[in-house]
């Protein structure tokens, strides 16, 4: 059966993939929404401009350990008990968190809210992963990751919607503080939808008497994380990696860049750099990472999966080993390098995706993928953390020419592997 041009698994039926899909872009729209919201919070709830990035960075450390630790243990769960459970609990969780945030009063509260924001992303983020691999069928496989990435691409137009919300809600008469409660609000109500879509619109969980399913929960992440041992899964971890650290760096430190150097070389206020400089910018990575979904889609299902995350990491690692050579961000020229590292690093994105539902076995897919999402988890982290470091240290370009480098090493370990990458139960090159 077929639904969007994508070859569906058995016993999958459009409904399924519809259901999954507004899911995701749901997911999607989570992913930037606390980085867009917080800085307004803080302020709000009063902490001093001098914490306030101290504080930013701290949140963001925590929430990435919850995701490192707690993401291949998702993944067993929903090899055990079903993905649609799991994502329930993703999305539901997220909600909570979001409802609970602007209503802390204590820097203790905040980690504990965020705590449960994480743990909700960690189950949601791998679901997004698993699903779509379950419900596509081999020879759609590319397709169907293009699409899951061009909705996270629509969905990356949800923060800066929630990030107006608040100055609405001032203008009708509330608040600062009841302003921030009543966004958080919409975004704890966006998980509840996505919560009750996935209960009642996924497929149910298939009943599996495999011995796998019958392990214990600690022998089934040992045998998950073991799954490394084949080529076409150690290289999906590490182009996760790459792929996750490529869109955190972009989204952390080009916006950053862009309204520095307005302020301090063209005398902008932030808010006119802001509106001016970057946001036309973020626009133009958009709408090429848009492009590079539907593309590398297509590509992915034509060629050797191995041989798409090559291309991709190669054209990620010259795209962003060429950002070294700008000084000025604002110069025509940028806008084109800026739209070919938005097709960058959603091909990376949508290859290592279509690599790892490839080659993870079945019986096992949500465990081989939850330390898929921690090996991306841990690029994330490298990225914002090292990334930080090297954007005051060394200069602005410095984050993007680190992964330029990684993406490097990425790409000249697919050529040397991809010979040996086979496709589970055939003898194929995959």
């Amino acid at each position: 059966m077929r639904a969007l041009g994508i070859e569906l698994s058995e016993g999958i039926r459009p409904r399924h993939l519809t259901a999954y899909l507004l899911a995701a872009l749901i997911s999607s729209g989570y992913a930037g929404a606390l980085a867009v919201l917080q800085p307004g919070l803080l302020a709000t709830l009063g902490y001093a401009t001098a914490d306030q990035a101290h504080i930013t960075g701290l949140l963001g450390a925590v929430q990435e350990a919850v995701l490192i630790l707690t993401m291949g243990l998702f993944g067993v769960l929903a090899d055990r008990i079903g993905r649609r459970y799991v994502y329930a609990f993703g999305l539901g969780f997220t909600a909570l968190g979001f409802f609970a945030y602007p209503f802390a009063t204590s820097f203790a509260q905040l980690i504990g809210y965020r705590l449960i924001i994480a743990l909700g992303g960690a189950a949601m983020i791998g679901m997004m992963v698993t699903v779509i691999a379950d419900y596509s069928s081999e020879q759609s496989r590319g397709k169907a990751n293009g699409l899951q990435g061009l909705l996270a691409t629509f969905g990356a137009f949800i923060p800066p919607i929630l990030g107006i919300m608040p100055g609405v809600f001032v203008a009708k008469g509330y608040s600062e503080i009841e302003a921030q409660q009543a966004t958080f609000g919409i975004g704890g109500a966006m998980g509840v939808v996505g919560t009750i879509i996935v209960l009642i619109g996924l497929a149910p969980h298939a009943k599996s008497a495999a011995k796998e399913i019958q392990e214990p929960i600690a022998t089934m992440l040992r045998k998950g994380l073991q799954a490394a041992k084949d080529p076409g899964v150690a290289l999906s971890y590490g182009a996760a990696f790459i792929s996750r650290g490529d869109l955190a760096v972009t989204g952390a430190f080009m916006g950053l860049w862009l309204v520095q150097f307005g302020t301090q070389n063209l005398g902008m206020a932030p808010s006119q750099a802001m509106q001016e400089l970057a946001v036309p910018r973020v626009l133009t990575t958009v709408t090429g990472a848009m492009i590079g979904a539907i593309l590398m889609g297509i590509i992915a299902d034509r060629i050797r999966r191995s041989t798409a995350v090559m291309i991709a990491a190669g054209l990620a690692s010259c795209v962003y080993l060429s950002v070294g050579l700008v000084d000025d961000p604002t110069a025509p020229w940028v806008f084109g390098l800026l739209a070919i590292m938005g097709v960058a690093e959603i091909s990376a994105f949508v290859s290592s995706q279509a690599l790892v539902g490839q080659q993870a076995p079945a019986a096992r897919r949500g465990a081989v993928i939850g330390f898929f999402g921690v090996a991306g988890a841990v690029g994330i982290l490298v990225g914002t953390a090292g990334g930080g470091w090297l954007f005051g240290k060394f200069g602005p370009s410095t984050p993007f020419v680190l992964f330029g480098v990684l993406n490097g090493v990425v790409c000249v370990a697919a050529f040397f592997v991809r010979r040996k990458v086979i496709k589970p139960g055939t003898n194929e090159l995959g």
